[in-house]
């Protein structure tokens, strides 16, 4: 069990907007060729995906590693 010390997602400059504002909806996640892949929405009009390397993400988590 691990703990980031950071969010793993966050909005930037550009998905601040909306009626609730500096808030990213994620909805679901699929592992593939060792990427997690996060589908999000912002804005509440748009919606794209975040990728992360599963190695690097559970480096992190360990504690051997920096995200």
């Amino acid at each position: 069990m691990g703990k980031l010390k950071e969010p793993l997602l966050f909005a930037n400059e550009e998905e601040r907007n909306g009626y609730v504002p500096n808030v990213l909806y994620s909805c679901g996640q699929i592992i593939h060729n060792n990427n997690l892949i996060l589908p999000y929405a912002y804005s509440d009009h748009e919606s794209t995906y975040a990728t992360i390397c599963i190695d690097e993400l559970l480096d992190t988590l360990l504690g051997n590693g920096d995200l």
